[in-house]
């Protein structure tokens, strides 16, 4: 067993390529979308929506309707709070709309770089409206 274990070991520690695959593998950030990460790995989309759909889907998401507050009050009525909000967009700072229309109007070649911020933190510097977040896109135009 000790034997067994100092082999793999062994063999965990000299590996070949191991060290060379990490360095040249890049690292991307969850809710950062950079310019050279799309000529990396999205040359060939369109718009900011296809990089998006392509290399970070969670951003689009919708959190299932009342996941936070309840569908009904206590009286049984709908309770407003709880209907979906789209994910909303932010171009160049100016709110754009819903995502799926808005970022169908950014060319890809255009974009520096796509943000997502949470619900909680799109809220905080935004305010209400935002219970699936926000994508924040700069472009270069």
């Amino acid at each position: 067993m000790l034997r067994t274990a100092t082999v793999l070991a062994v063999i965990a520690i000299t590996w070949p390529g191991d060290a060379e695959a990490q360095e040249t593998r890049k690292k991307y950030e969850r809710d950062l979308i950079t310019r050279e990460e799309i000529q990396d790995r999205a040359p060939d989309v369109l718009t900011a929506y296809d990089v998006i759909r392509r290399l970070r889907p969670h951003f689009l998401r919708e959190r299932a309707p009342g996941a936070i507050a309840t569908p009904f009050d206590k009286n049984g009525n709908r309770n407003p709070a709880a209907a979906r909000s789209p994910v909303q967009v932010y171009i160049n700072g100016v709110k754009a709309g819903i995502a799926a229309v808005s970022l169908r109007e950014v060319l890809a070649d255009a974009v520096i770089d796509i943000t997502y911020l949470n619900a909680s933190d799109a809220t905080t510097r935004f305010g209400t409206g935002h219970d699936n977040g926000a994508v924040l896109v700069v472009t270069g135009r």
